[in-house]
């Protein structure tokens, strides 16, 4: 036992042991410095990867809120559209009812001008215009058995008549301002008066109108 205290105690070894001691503190210092830089670089790369990544959570989000932005703006685009075409659609519709009706106007007017026309024929004109009305009336019937006309017409038929070789046929007043209604001897009935033709001009125009008008 005196001796391995004496060993222990044996002062000769000091020098030995402290520079180990010392060596151990040097590495021990090196591992500590050279773990924390290795943490500090492990650090960095997870702050950088840590900013891409919030780079990409931002550039995402933002790219996001244009598409929104934008989707919203095409929304609003598109409700204007359609409510600017509904208001036009609307303008049109009320612009071809306003034409409509200045036509529908129109129209009368020019009826009633051509009824005061007929109205005040010359008599060469009214016997003209029966004569051309009964060759067209006998066109749908081959045997006539009276013709009627208006009173202030009935002698200018009657020559009409027996010019064309008709004097046999019955002529009588009716009702009308002018013109003729034609009867067979079947009964088959041909209205040339003026106030069946401007009905029949009538029907034939307004159409023609409203497709200019409404297409």
């Amino acid at each position: 036992m005196g001796d391995s205290w004496n060993s222990l105690h044996d002062t000769r070894d000091y020098p030995d042991r402290v520079k180990k001691i010392l060596d151990l503190n040097q590495h021990l210092t090196e591992a500590r410095e050279r773990i924390i830089e290795e943490a500090k670089k492990k650090a960095e790369l997870i702050v950088r990867e840590a900013e891409k990544e919030a780079e990409v959570i931002v550039r995402e989000a933002e790219e996001e809120w244009r598409r929104r932005a934008l989707e919203e703006e095409n929304r609003i685009l598109e409700e204007a559209r359609r409510e600017a075409a509904l208001k036009i659609s609307e303008a049109r519709r009320l612009s071809r009812l306003k034409i409509s009706q200045e036509m529908s106007l129109i129209i009368e007017e020019l009826f009633k001008e051509a009824e005061k026309e007929l109205n005040h024929l010359d008599p060469s004109e009214i016997e003209k215009s029966l004569e051309n009305l009964l060759t067209e009336s006998l066109k749908y019937v081959e045997k006539p058995r009276k013709i009627y006309v208006s009173e202030k017409d009935v002698e200018t038929m009657r020559r009409i008549l027996s010019k064309l070789g008709l004097g046999n046929v019955e002529v009588a007043s009716v009702n009308i301002k002018g013109g003729l209604i034609l009867e067979s001897e079947t009964g088959i009935i041909v209205d040339n008066s003026y106030e069946s033709r401007l009905k029949l001009a009538r029907r034939a125009l307004i159409p023609l109108i409203r497709k200019s008008l409404w297409g």
